[in-house]
């Protein structure tokens, strides 16, 4: 069993780097793997936004996101710098998700056999 931690770098709905990475978690679990978190970086952290407004012919990524921790219990985190420099406040945050440092995905990655990173400057 491998354990790994992803990590995105870009905005919901950029590049189908969200939509990529709930693709590549999802087959994680499916094949007996384990994700140690998800964490959300640079503009990345616009992922963990649970208020935007997406119509109805958009899917919604950030509920997307939501729903896939919850259901296999896999903290997700936007990091602390950014969310502050993006002005994305705690109340917006998707269920589940909180604010967390770069010492934080260091312990993650350091408890994860590997680290996948999505988004642009990857």
């Amino acid at each position: 069993m491998t354990s790994y931690t992803l990590m995105i770098c870009s905005e919901p709905y950029k590049y189908e780097a969200m939509d990529s990475l709930l693709k590549l978690a999802k087959v994680i679990i499916e094949k007996g793997n384990t994700i140690t978190g998800i964490f959300l970086y640079g503009s990345g952290v616009y992922n963990i936004k649970k208020d935007i407004e997406t119509g109805r012919n958009l899917r919604n990524l950030p509920q997307n996101l939501s729903d896939f921790v919850k259901e296999h219990n896999i903290p997700v985190a936007g990091c602390t710098t950014w969310v502050g420099l993006a002005g994305v406040k705690s109340e917006t945050f998707i269920d589940g998700g909180e604010e967390q440092g770069l010492g934080d995905l260091s312990n993650w990655t350091g408890d994860s056999d590997k680290l996948i990173v999505f988004g642009a400057g990857a």
